[in-house]
């Protein structure tokens, strides 16, 4: 039996040798500008979220200490966010850089946050459509090699495959080019960060960062949008809305994201493609997008406007959520990955449909044990989780707070244990640690804890308890 050896990344620089005019032109891209070390930014005084701070010398200073911005996330076309580095483990810092609106302020998800937060974890799905070639510790919630990507931006093998053989035999082994695919592979290309939709469940199995060039995106998972859909707009909602276009429904696979965008450069190629249908067009010496597609505030975007994609002809006013039934946009709608959809929502649908779910695989019983009103049945679950999954850090937070109500105090305080191990910016970990362990090993603990989160008032408080005691 004859084995074919699989090809694998090996970085856009080998591209150049032979690509040098494509290259440097798509280096200059927004995509290809989307992450990086942070190398300089200029001292700034601003409020964010009702909060004071100040940025000097690359670093974030607050009331209670300051942090390291050690990277970015975003090409600066919008705006920019950032990531500090603790012991390899990556935490969003809670500032943004609003480049259409020249000034910082609190990042999205943060605008409502009472106090400072410090502790949200990076982890790989943050950094796939950021960065390239991520490499991602296992066993860890958020902890990354040094550095986090071996590639800043958006990689040229991010569309056209893994280049390892193509290197060694160009004109036999060819790598992918996505405008000649057929539509659904080639569409998956851009829908690998373009779709949002209102959930995206990983099929059994399956880990969407294994997606490359060429593949069926729904071999990887699902992607569910609103039944009776939705006018406003996320930040990478540009597939949905596309699809729900007039121009899209009447041209079917015609019309497609490289029609408008060429992306090796970046140019805008909308107008020719507006005029190739519309060629009794009024307006002809005015770009057709300026009113046909208009810039729109995005609802996860903070001061974000994005290209509103559903070419709805002229403005509307920022509308409200719909809100209701999913239905898959691609990939298959069965029990399980409709009751993960719902369970990602919220939604009190989501039970139903898990308890019916095939396979009952950890995802599906972590959300379960979450939505379960007995205590003990909930512990069972979560034992489940963690025999397939050993390093889910709620499993283990949430399992370790029932152990020690039973008096299992020892097996309790290995859970914590191993739940800091895999993210150590877990307040619930420490502090319930910090109950159970001999002073001087608790105060040790809450002093760590306070290098990774140093406004946590909670820890302070603990810390200074002990301290009098």
């Amino acid at each position: 039996m004859l084995l074919s050896v699989a090809a694998v990344f090996i970085g856009s620089q080998m591209c150049r040798s032979c690509h040098v005019g494509i290259y440097d032109a798509y280096a200059q891209t927004a995509m290809a500008k989307s992450s990086g070390r942070v190398e300089m930014l200029a001292p700034a005084e601003f409020s964010a979220a009702g909060h004071r701070y100040r940025i000097a010398n690359n670093r974030l200073f607050f009331d209670g200490g300051s942090s390291a911005m050690n990277y970015f996330i975003g090409s600066n076309a919008a705006g920019r966010s950032y990531v500090r580095a603790h012991e390899g483990h990556l935490f969003e810092l809670p500032v943004t850089w609003y480049e259409q609106k020249q000034k910082w302020d609190a990042s999205p998800g943060y605008e409502k946050e009472a106090t400072i937060h410090l502790t949200r974890a990076v982890e790989p799905s943050c950094l796939q459509c950021h960065s390239s070639r991520v490499r991602p510790v296992l066993g860890t919630q958020n902890r990354f090699g040094e550095p986090p990507f071996l590639e800043n931006g958006v990689s040229c093998e991010r569309c056209h495959g893994p280049g390892s053989e193509h290197v060694k035999d160009p004109a036999g082994a060819k790598m992918v080019n996505p405008a000649k695919l057929e539509p659904e592979r080639r569409d998956a290309v851009c829908s690998q960060c373009h779709l949002t939709g209102e959930a995206r469940i990983e099929r059994a199995g399956r880990k969407i960062s294994d997606y490359k060039a060429g593949d069926l995106l729904s071999d990887y998972a699902s992607y569910f949008v609103s039944a009776i859909g939705r006018r406003d707009l996320k930040v990478t909602s540009h597939v949905e809305k596309l699809a729900g276009s007039a121009c899209k429904m009447a041209t079917g696979d015609v019309l497609w994201c490289g029609t408008c965008h060429e992306p090796h450069t970046n140019a805008d190629r909308s107008q020719q493609a507006c005029l190739g249908c519309h060629e009794k067009a009024h307006n002809k010496s005015e770009r057709c997008v300026t009113c046909h597609m208009p810039r729109t505030k995005a609802i996860d975007a903070g001061h974000g406007v994005m290209t509103n994609h559903s070419i709805p002809g002229r403005r509307r006013p920022d509308p409200e959520p719909a809100q209701g039934s999913l239905k898959a946009f691609l990939g298959t709608a069965d029990d399980r990955a409709l009751g993960l959809a719902y369970a990602e929502m919220g939604d009190k649908r989501a039970r139903e449909y898990l308890l019916r779910a095939s396979p009952q695989d950890w995802p599906v019983q972590l959300r379960l044990a979450v939505l379960e009103p007995d205590a003990a049945k909930s512990a069972l679950l979560y034992e489940s989780v963690l025999k397939q999954n050993p390093y889910e850090t709620s499993a283990l937070v949430n399992l370790g707070t029932y152990f020690a109500k039973q008096g299992r105090t020892a097996e309790a305080g290995r859970l914590w244990e191993r739940a800091l191990a895999a993210n150590p910016g877990i307040e619930e970990a420490v502090l319930n640690l910090s109950v159970i362990r001999p002073a001087k090993e608790a105060q040790a603990l809450l002093r760590r804890y306070l290098e990774v989160n140093p406004v946590s008032a909670k820890a302070r408080q603990r810390l200074a308890e002990m301290e009098l005691r």
